[in-house]
Protein backbone atom coordinates (compact mmCIF):
# COMPACT_ATOMS: atom_id res chain seq x y z
CA UNK A 1 0.00 0.00 0.00
CA UNK A 2 2.88 2.37 0.76
CA UNK A 3 5.94 3.12 -1.40
CA UNK A 4 9.33 1.90 -0.25
CA UNK A 5 11.88 4.24 1.30
CA UNK A 6 12.91 5.81 4.59
CA UNK A 7 10.33 6.95 7.13
CA UNK A 8 9.92 10.03 9.27
CA UNK A 9 7.73 8.89 12.16
CA UNK A 10 6.01 11.70 14.05
CA UNK A 11 4.05 10.94 17.23
CA UNK A 12 1.25 13.40 18.00
CA UNK A 13 0.69 13.64 21.78
CA UNK A 14 -2.71 13.21 23.43
CA UNK A 15 -2.19 16.63 25.06
CA UNK A 16 -1.88 19.39 22.45
CA UNK A 17 0.33 21.35 24.87
CA UNK A 18 3.05 18.67 24.64
CA UNK A 19 5.71 18.65 21.93
CA UNK A 20 5.59 15.91 19.26
CA UNK A 21 8.25 13.16 19.17
CA UNK A 22 9.91 12.00 15.95
CA UNK A 23 12.47 9.52 14.60
CA UNK A 24 13.91 8.74 11.17
CA UNK A 25 14.15 5.06 10.14
CA UNK A 26 14.93 2.89 7.15
CA UNK A 27 12.15 0.72 5.59
CA UNK A 28 12.78 -2.03 8.18
CA UNK A 29 12.36 0.34 11.13
CA UNK A 30 16.06 0.70 12.05
CA UNK A 31 17.00 4.16 13.33
CA UNK A 32 18.99 6.42 10.99
CA UNK A 33 21.38 9.18 12.04
CA UNK A 34 19.80 12.63 12.12
CA UNK A 35 21.32 15.96 11.18
CA UNK A 36 21.68 18.24 14.19
CA UNK A 37 19.34 21.23 14.06
CA UNK A 38 17.34 20.02 11.04
CA UNK A 39 13.67 20.97 11.16
CA UNK A 40 10.84 18.53 10.47
CA UNK A 41 10.07 19.91 6.99
CA UNK A 42 13.70 19.29 5.98
CA UNK A 43 13.71 15.78 7.48
CA UNK A 44 10.46 14.94 5.66
CA UNK A 45 11.88 15.82 2.24
CA UNK A 46 12.36 12.60 0.24
CA UNK A 47 10.93 10.45 3.02
CA UNK A 48 7.56 8.95 3.79
CA UNK A 49 5.91 10.73 6.69
CA UNK A 50 3.73 8.74 9.09
CA UNK A 51 1.75 10.24 11.96
CA UNK A 52 1.40 8.08 15.08
CA UNK A 53 -1.69 8.94 17.13
CA UNK A 54 -2.72 7.89 20.67
CA UNK A 55 -4.02 4.33 21.04
CA UNK A 56 -7.06 5.41 23.00
CA UNK A 57 -8.38 7.47 20.05
CA UNK A 58 -8.52 4.56 17.56
CA UNK A 59 -10.57 1.36 17.93
CA UNK A 60 -9.26 -1.78 16.19
CA UNK A 61 -11.39 -4.71 15.04
CA UNK A 62 -11.23 -7.92 13.00
CA UNK A 63 -14.39 -8.51 10.94
CA UNK A 64 -15.68 -10.87 8.27
CA UNK A 65 -16.21 -9.02 4.98
CA UNK A 66 -16.90 -10.32 1.45
CA UNK A 67 -14.23 -9.99 -1.25
CA UNK A 68 -13.62 -6.52 -2.62
CA UNK A 69 -11.07 -3.75 -3.11
CA UNK A 70 -10.17 -1.17 -0.46
CA UNK A 71 -12.98 1.22 -1.43
CA UNK A 72 -15.59 -1.54 -1.39
CA UNK A 73 -14.47 -2.87 1.99
CA UNK A 74 -14.57 0.65 3.43
CA UNK A 75 -18.21 0.90 2.37
CA UNK A 76 -19.12 -2.43 3.98
CA UNK A 77 -17.16 -2.05 7.24
CA UNK A 78 -19.66 0.33 8.95
CA UNK A 79 -22.49 -2.18 8.47
CA UNK A 80 -20.40 -4.96 9.98
CA UNK A 81 -19.51 -2.84 13.01
CA UNK A 82 -22.67 -0.77 13.58
CA UNK A 83 -23.54 -2.78 16.73
CA UNK A 84 -20.02 -2.53 18.15
CA UNK A 85 -19.54 1.24 18.05
CA UNK A 86 -21.40 3.68 20.27
CA UNK A 87 -21.20 6.80 18.08
CA UNK A 88 -23.26 7.58 14.99
CA UNK A 89 -21.67 6.02 11.94
CA UNK A 90 -21.65 9.40 10.17
CA UNK A 91 -19.28 10.74 12.85
CA UNK A 92 -16.76 7.93 12.35
CA UNK A 93 -14.10 7.14 9.76
CA UNK A 94 -13.46 3.49 8.85
CA UNK A 95 -10.19 2.24 7.34
CA UNK A 96 -9.36 -1.34 6.31
CA UNK A 97 -6.14 -3.34 6.17
CA UNK A 98 -4.98 -6.45 4.33
CA UNK A 99 -7.18 -9.54 4.74
CA UNK A 100 -5.67 -12.28 6.93
CA UNK A 101 -4.82 -15.21 4.63
CA UNK A 102 -5.47 -17.77 7.38
CA UNK A 103 -8.73 -16.57 8.94
CA UNK A 104 -10.16 -14.49 6.09
CA UNK A 105 -10.83 -11.64 8.54
CA UNK A 106 -10.21 -8.01 7.58
CA UNK A 107 -8.61 -5.59 10.09
CA UNK A 108 -10.61 -2.36 10.51
CA UNK A 109 -9.49 0.81 12.31
CA UNK A 110 -12.16 3.28 13.45
CA UNK A 111 -11.53 6.90 14.45
CA UNK A 112 -13.67 9.95 15.11
CA UNK A 113 -13.78 12.26 12.06
CA UNK A 114 -13.14 15.31 14.27
CA UNK A 115 -9.96 13.63 15.56
CA UNK A 116 -8.85 12.81 12.01
CA UNK A 117 -9.23 16.45 11.00
CA UNK A 118 -7.44 17.64 14.14
CA UNK A 119 -4.45 15.39 13.44
CA UNK A 120 -4.20 16.46 9.82
CA UNK A 121 -4.54 20.13 10.81
CA UNK A 122 -1.66 19.67 13.27
CA UNK A 123 0.51 18.25 10.46
CA UNK A 124 -0.47 21.07 8.11
CA UNK A 125 0.47 23.63 10.76
CA UNK A 126 3.99 22.15 10.62
CA UNK A 127 3.97 22.25 6.78
CA UNK A 128 3.90 18.44 6.65
CA UNK A 129 1.92 16.12 4.35
CA UNK A 130 1.65 12.63 5.86
CA UNK A 131 1.48 9.53 3.67
CA UNK A 132 0.16 7.38 6.54
CA UNK A 133 -1.57 7.69 9.90
CA UNK A 134 -1.24 4.81 12.36
CA UNK A 135 -2.61 4.14 15.85
CA UNK A 136 0.32 3.53 18.22
CA UNK A 137 -1.43 0.36 19.46
CA UNK A 138 -1.39 -1.03 15.90
CA UNK A 139 2.41 -0.71 15.87
CA UNK A 140 2.90 -2.79 19.02
CA UNK A 141 5.39 -5.66 18.56
CA UNK A 142 3.87 -8.85 17.13
CA UNK A 143 5.69 -11.97 18.39
CA UNK A 144 4.22 -15.37 17.39
CA UNK A 145 3.54 -17.52 20.45
CA UNK A 146 3.91 -14.57 22.83
CA UNK A 147 1.82 -11.85 24.41
CA UNK A 148 3.48 -8.43 24.24
CA UNK A 149 2.78 -5.70 26.80
CA UNK A 150 3.89 -2.16 25.94
CA UNK A 151 3.80 0.15 28.97
CA UNK A 152 3.17 3.84 28.36
CA UNK A 153 2.25 6.54 30.90
CA UNK A 154 -1.38 6.50 29.73
CA UNK A 155 -2.15 2.80 29.17
CA UNK A 156 -1.09 -0.79 28.70
CA UNK A 157 -1.03 -1.93 25.06
CA UNK A 158 -1.38 -5.71 24.74
CA UNK A 159 -1.44 -8.03 21.75
CA UNK A 160 -1.02 -11.75 21.25
CA UNK A 161 0.38 -13.49 18.20
CA UNK A 162 -2.81 -13.23 16.11
CA UNK A 163 -5.37 -10.68 17.39
CA UNK A 164 -5.50 -6.92 16.98
CA UNK A 165 -3.99 -5.08 19.95
CA UNK A 166 -6.06 -3.67 22.82
CA UNK A 167 -5.40 -0.63 25.03
CA UNK A 168 -6.34 -0.85 28.73
CA UNK A 169 -5.85 1.35 31.82
CA UNK A 170 -2.36 0.91 33.40
CA UNK A 171 -3.69 -0.19 36.80
CA UNK A 172 -3.62 -3.97 37.19
CA UNK A 173 -1.48 -6.07 34.80
CA UNK A 174 -3.12 -9.35 35.88
CA UNK A 175 -6.58 -7.99 35.11
CA UNK A 176 -5.35 -6.61 31.78
CA UNK A 177 -3.93 -10.00 30.77
CA UNK A 178 -7.12 -11.81 31.75
CA UNK A 179 -9.16 -9.43 29.54
CA UNK A 180 -6.97 -10.01 26.46
CA UNK A 181 -8.93 -12.28 24.07
CA UNK A 182 -7.45 -15.78 24.00
CA UNK A 183 -5.71 -15.73 27.40
CA UNK A 184 -8.70 -15.84 29.77
CA UNK A 185 -7.86 -16.48 33.38
CA UNK A 186 -5.26 -19.17 32.54
CA UNK A 187 -1.93 -17.35 32.60
CA UNK A 188 0.13 -20.55 32.81
CA UNK A 189 0.31 -20.75 29.00
CA UNK A 190 1.22 -17.08 28.50
CA UNK A 191 4.75 -16.16 27.37
CA UNK A 192 4.85 -12.47 28.24
CA UNK A 193 7.30 -9.93 26.79
CA UNK A 194 7.17 -6.48 28.41
CA UNK A 195 8.47 -3.31 26.75
CA UNK A 196 8.88 -0.19 28.87
CA UNK A 197 11.07 2.88 29.18
CA UNK A 198 13.43 3.10 32.17
CA UNK A 199 11.23 5.93 33.49
CA UNK A 200 7.95 3.95 33.35
CA UNK A 201 9.18 0.49 34.42
CA UNK A 202 9.76 1.12 38.17
CA UNK A 203 6.10 2.08 38.67
CA UNK A 204 4.89 -1.32 37.43
CA UNK A 205 7.86 -3.57 38.21
CA UNK A 206 6.54 -5.05 41.47
CA UNK A 207 3.07 -5.87 40.07
CA UNK A 208 4.44 -7.49 36.91
CA UNK A 209 7.23 -9.43 38.65
CA UNK A 210 4.59 -10.80 41.05
CA UNK A 211 3.00 -12.50 38.03
CA UNK A 212 6.19 -14.38 37.08
CA UNK A 213 5.24 -17.62 38.98
CA UNK A 214 1.86 -17.69 37.19
CA UNK A 215 3.27 -17.24 33.66
CA UNK A 216 4.93 -19.70 31.32
CA UNK A 217 7.71 -17.12 30.85
CA UNK A 218 8.37 -13.43 31.46
CA UNK A 219 10.92 -11.25 29.68
CA UNK A 220 11.33 -7.51 30.27
CA UNK A 221 12.98 -5.27 27.67
CA UNK A 222 13.78 -1.68 28.61
CA UNK A 223 13.80 0.68 25.62
CA UNK A 224 16.16 3.48 26.55
CA UNK A 225 15.43 5.49 23.36
CA UNK A 226 11.69 5.64 24.10
CA UNK A 227 8.72 3.83 22.59
CA UNK A 228 8.72 5.59 19.22
CA UNK A 229 11.67 3.58 17.79
CA UNK A 230 9.81 0.44 18.92
CA UNK A 231 6.70 1.63 17.08
CA UNK A 232 8.80 2.32 13.99
CA UNK A 233 9.67 -1.38 13.74
CA UNK A 234 5.96 -2.18 13.71
CA UNK A 235 5.46 -0.49 10.32
CA UNK A 236 7.35 -3.33 8.66
CA UNK A 237 6.49 -6.14 11.10
CA UNK A 238 2.89 -5.62 12.27
CA UNK A 239 0.96 -4.76 9.07
CA UNK A 240 -0.78 -1.73 10.64
CA UNK A 241 -3.91 -0.19 9.13
CA UNK A 242 -3.27 3.16 7.43
CA UNK A 243 -6.15 5.48 8.42
CA UNK A 244 -5.52 7.77 5.44
CA UNK A 245 -8.11 6.18 3.17
CA UNK A 246 -11.18 7.40 1.35
CA UNK A 247 -11.69 11.13 1.83
CA UNK A 248 -8.42 11.35 3.79
CA UNK A 249 -6.21 9.68 1.19
CA UNK A 250 -3.21 11.89 0.26
CA UNK A 251 -4.06 14.18 -2.65
CA UNK A 252 -1.51 12.87 -5.13
CA UNK A 253 -2.77 9.32 -4.65
CA UNK A 254 -6.38 10.48 -4.95
CA UNK A 255 -5.67 12.26 -8.27
CA UNK A 256 -4.16 9.13 -9.82
CA UNK A 257 -7.04 7.09 -8.48
CA UNK A 258 -9.55 9.45 -10.15
CA UNK A 259 -7.77 9.18 -13.48
CA UNK A 260 -8.10 5.40 -13.34
CA UNK A 261 -11.83 5.82 -12.63
CA UNK A 262 -12.23 8.10 -15.68
CA UNK A 263 -10.86 5.35 -17.91
CA UNK A 264 -13.24 2.81 -16.36
CA UNK A 265 -16.30 5.10 -16.22
CA UNK A 266 -18.00 3.51 -19.25
CA UNK A 267 -17.66 0.02 -17.81
CA UNK A 268 -18.88 1.18 -14.41
CA UNK A 269 -22.21 2.41 -15.86
CA UNK A 270 -22.82 -0.98 -17.49
CA UNK A 271 -22.06 -2.86 -14.26
CA UNK A 272 -24.14 -0.63 -11.96
CA UNK A 273 -27.21 -2.89 -11.80
CA UNK A 274 -25.12 -6.00 -11.20
CA UNK A 275 -23.20 -4.16 -8.52
CA UNK A 276 -26.43 -3.18 -6.74
CA UNK A 277 -27.71 -6.76 -6.77
CA UNK A 278 -24.41 -8.00 -5.38
CA UNK A 279 -24.52 -5.39 -2.65
CA UNK A 280 -27.94 -6.58 -1.49
CA UNK A 281 -26.68 -10.16 -1.30
CA UNK A 282 -23.57 -9.12 0.59
CA UNK A 283 -25.61 -7.11 3.09
CA UNK A 284 -27.85 -10.10 3.70
CA UNK A 285 -24.76 -12.24 4.39
CA UNK A 286 -23.45 -9.59 6.78
CA UNK A 287 -26.74 -9.57 8.68
CA UNK A 288 -26.54 -13.34 9.08
CA UNK A 289 -22.95 -13.07 10.29
CA UNK A 290 -23.98 -10.31 12.71
CA UNK A 291 -26.72 -12.55 14.13
CA UNK A 292 -24.14 -15.26 14.82
CA UNK A 293 -21.84 -12.71 16.47
CA UNK A 294 -24.72 -11.51 18.66
CA UNK A 295 -25.31 -15.06 19.86
CA UNK A 296 -21.62 -15.47 20.76
CA UNK A 297 -21.50 -12.07 22.51
CA UNK A 298 -24.64 -13.01 24.50
CA UNK A 299 -22.87 -16.19 25.65
CA UNK A 300 -19.79 -14.21 26.72
CA UNK A 301 -22.00 -11.63 28.45
CA UNK A 302 -23.68 -14.39 30.45
CA UNK A 303 -20.31 -15.79 31.55
CA UNK A 304 -19.14 -12.36 32.78
CA UNK A 305 -22.45 -11.30 34.35
CA UNK A 306 -24.17 -14.55 35.45
CA UNK A 307 -27.94 -14.48 35.60
CA UNK A 308 -28.27 -11.37 33.39
CA UNK A 309 -29.34 -11.02 29.77
CA UNK A 310 -27.94 -8.27 27.54
CA UNK A 311 -31.22 -7.42 25.80
CA UNK A 312 -31.83 -6.96 22.05
CA UNK A 313 -28.37 -5.43 21.35
CA UNK A 314 -25.87 -7.69 23.15
CA UNK A 315 -22.70 -6.17 21.66
CA UNK A 316 -23.71 -2.65 22.62
CA UNK A 317 -24.77 -3.84 26.11
CA UNK A 318 -21.40 -5.57 26.68
CA UNK A 319 -19.50 -2.52 25.39
CA UNK A 320 -21.47 -0.24 27.72
CA UNK A 321 -20.78 -2.42 30.75
CA UNK A 322 -17.05 -2.71 29.97
CA UNK A 323 -16.74 1.02 29.22
CA UNK A 324 -18.41 1.86 32.52
CA UNK A 325 -16.00 -0.48 34.31
CA UNK A 326 -12.95 1.00 32.57
CA UNK A 327 -14.01 4.61 33.25
CA UNK A 328 -14.11 4.07 37.00
CA UNK A 329 -17.65 5.44 37.09
CA UNK A 330 -19.15 2.27 38.58
CA UNK A 331 -21.08 2.22 41.88
CA UNK A 332 -19.54 0.47 44.85
CA UNK A 333 -20.93 -2.83 43.59
CA UNK A 334 -19.47 -2.36 40.10
CA UNK A 335 -16.54 -4.39 38.83
CA UNK A 336 -13.80 -1.75 39.05
CA UNK A 337 -14.50 -0.62 42.69
CA UNK A 338 -14.69 -4.26 43.75
CA UNK A 339 -11.37 -5.04 42.01
CA UNK A 340 -9.79 -1.94 43.59
CA UNK A 341 -10.84 -3.15 47.07
CA UNK A 342 -9.52 -6.62 46.20
CA UNK A 343 -6.16 -5.15 45.14
CA UNK A 344 -5.93 -3.19 48.41
CA UNK A 345 -6.59 -6.33 50.44
CA UNK A 346 -3.89 -8.22 48.53
CA UNK A 347 -1.38 -5.52 49.47
CA UNK A 348 -2.34 -5.86 53.16
CA UNK A 349 -2.22 -9.67 53.12
CA UNK A 350 0.35 -10.49 50.40
CA UNK A 351 0.77 -14.15 51.44
CA UNK A 352 -2.78 -14.91 50.25
CA UNK A 353 -2.85 -15.81 46.54
CA UNK A 354 -5.88 -15.11 44.36
CA UNK A 355 -6.66 -18.20 42.25
CA UNK A 356 -9.84 -17.05 40.54
CA UNK A 357 -12.85 -14.80 40.94
CA UNK A 358 -16.42 -14.65 39.67
CA UNK A 359 -18.15 -11.30 39.27
CA UNK A 360 -21.84 -10.81 39.94
CA UNK A 361 -23.45 -7.36 40.15
CA UNK A 362 -22.79 -6.14 43.65
CA UNK A 363 -20.08 -8.63 44.60
CA UNK A 364 -17.24 -11.03 43.88
CA UNK A 365 -16.79 -14.70 44.75
CA UNK A 366 -13.08 -15.23 45.44
CA UNK A 367 -11.01 -18.42 45.47
CA UNK A 368 -7.75 -17.98 47.40
CA UNK A 369 -4.83 -20.01 48.64
CA UNK A 370 -3.16 -19.19 51.96
CA UNK A 371 -0.83 -20.80 54.50
CA UNK A 372 -3.69 -21.37 56.93
CA UNK A 373 -7.31 -20.51 57.73
CA UNK A 374 -6.25 -17.55 59.94
CA UNK A 375 -4.61 -15.86 56.93
CA UNK A 376 -7.79 -16.27 54.92
CA UNK A 377 -9.72 -14.63 57.76
CA UNK A 378 -7.19 -11.76 57.78
CA UNK A 379 -7.88 -11.26 54.05
CA UNK A 380 -11.61 -11.19 54.79
CA UNK A 381 -11.02 -8.59 57.53
CA UNK A 382 -9.00 -6.44 55.08
CA UNK A 383 -11.95 -6.44 52.69
CA UNK A 384 -14.31 -5.44 55.49
CA UNK A 385 -11.93 -2.62 56.46
CA UNK A 386 -12.40 -1.28 52.93
CA UNK A 387 -16.15 -0.95 53.50
CA UNK A 388 -17.28 -4.26 51.96
CA UNK A 389 -19.09 -7.20 53.49
CA UNK A 390 -16.90 -10.29 53.32
CA UNK A 391 -16.94 -13.72 54.90
CA UNK A 392 -15.18 -17.05 54.42
CA UNK A 393 -17.87 -19.37 53.07
CA UNK A 394 -15.80 -22.54 52.61
CA UNK A 395 -12.30 -23.87 53.00
CA UNK A 396 -10.12 -26.93 53.28
CA UNK A 397 -6.69 -27.72 54.62
CA UNK A 398 -4.28 -29.65 52.43
CA UNK A 399 -0.62 -30.55 52.46
CA UNK A 400 0.48 -27.33 50.75
CA UNK A 401 -1.63 -24.96 52.84
CA UNK A 402 -5.23 -23.82 52.95
CA UNK A 403 -7.71 -23.13 50.15
CA UNK A 404 -10.97 -21.31 50.65
CA UNK A 405 -13.73 -19.16 49.27
CA UNK A 406 -14.65 -15.63 50.32
CA UNK A 407 -17.95 -14.03 49.34
CA UNK A 408 -17.49 -10.28 48.99
CA UNK A 409 -20.36 -7.84 48.49
CA UNK A 410 -20.81 -4.07 48.52
CA UNK A 411 -22.47 -2.61 51.60
CA UNK A 412 -26.24 -2.65 51.13
CA UNK A 413 -26.12 -5.15 48.23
Amino acid sequence: MMATGDWLLLRLPADAAESPEWVVTDPAGALLPQSAGADLATLAAGRQLALVVPAGDVALFHVQLPPGNETRLQQLAPYALEEQVSQDLDQLHFAVGARDAGTGLVPVAVADRDSMQRWLDAAQAMSLRPRALFAESDLAPLLPGHVTLVISPQQFILRDGTARPVALPPDDPQLALSMLPGTGADLAAVNLVVYATPADWPRHEAAIEALRPQLASLRVQLVSDGLLPLHAQGIAASAPVNLLQGAYKPQAVAVNHWRRWRVAAGLLVGLLLLHAAGSLWELRQLRQTAAGLDAEVERVYGSIFPGQRPGPAPRRALETRMRAAASGGSPAGGMMPLLAALAAARQNVPVATLQSFTFRPGGLQLRLAAPDAATLEQFSQALRAGGYAAQVSSGRQHEGGFEGQIDMTAAGS
